[in-house]
């Protein structure tokens, strides 16, 4: 459906992208996120809006790594091009994730509410609140910096910290997403294995605990529909 594209095009686009060669996996992030929300607005077309945020990240991570090959991997030399420059291009890069993030809840929120998965609802609003406090600690940390407070070291530290709590939460958001909500006529179908081993055995053990969850559940339920028929059963024999 596309979930699955926007599920390992996230983790590419702001996990493997942290080390040197992150410009190479932004832009190759983002191409993925791009090929899934493509998908998505088929069934919900305000992913389409999502989709072009995503366009320009893509954008913005090209022009990165044009840069970044001509400034660091090439001996060419271009007078208007400057590590300013490669910090204009992320600046622009994460100015349109956050408008991403946005759009991309606002689409889930909506596709969640139309199928009925209640669960998905709350942590997409859960999701939005997380992704507003990290802006507000983001510009806590700039102010307080600016201002050379005591306490400015701290926040910094929070602020550099707290985008990788977001991003897991995130990443439980589109799996969950991508487990739960299904084109119609394919909800008993099985899941589609993935290429990648590692995704295929976190997949296996959380379905398998899920299983475990629900066969106790529904031993637990049984077992309590037939203590409660055995006991209006002894009522009524008391009565007789």
């Amino acid at each position: 459906m596309g979930f699955g594209l926007l599920f390992l095009g996230y983790i590419a686009t702001f996990l493997m992208s942290l080390n040197s060669f992150g410009f190479a996996f932004r832009l190759t992030g983002c191409a993925i996120m791009f090929s899934g929300l493509s998908k998505l607005s088929e069934y919900e077309t305000r992913f389409f809006y999502a989709k072009i945020s995503v366009f320009l990240m893509t954008l913005s991570a090209l022009a990165e790594c044009i840069v970044t090959l001509i400034l660091d991997y090439s001996t060419a030399s271009v007078t208007f091009l400057n590590d300013n420059t490669k910090n204009i291009c992320l600046t622009v890069f994460f100015a349109m994730a956050v408008l991403f993030h946005v759009l991309l809840y606002r689409s889930v929120y909506k596709i969640s509410k139309d199928v009925g998965t209640q669960k998905i609802t709350v942590s997409t609003v859960r999701a939005a609140v997380f992704s507003g406090i990290e802006l507000i600690i983001i510009l806590a940390a700039i102010v307080m910096w600016y201002v050379n407070a005591e306490i400015a070291k701290y926040i910094v530290m929070a602020a550099m910290l707290y985008p990788f709590l977001l991003f897991v939460i995130n990443l439980v958001l589109i799996y969950s997403c991508y487990k739960n909500i299904c084109e119609e006529g394919d909800e008993e179908a099985p899941r589609k294995p993935s290429r990648i081993p590692f995704l295929n055995k976190l997949f296996d053990a959380a379905e398998k605990r899920e299983q475990e969850i629900y066969d106790k559940t529904k031993s637990y339920a049984e077992g309590r529909i037939k203590q409660d028929i055995e006991q209006k059963k002894r009522k009524k024999k008391k009565r007789k």
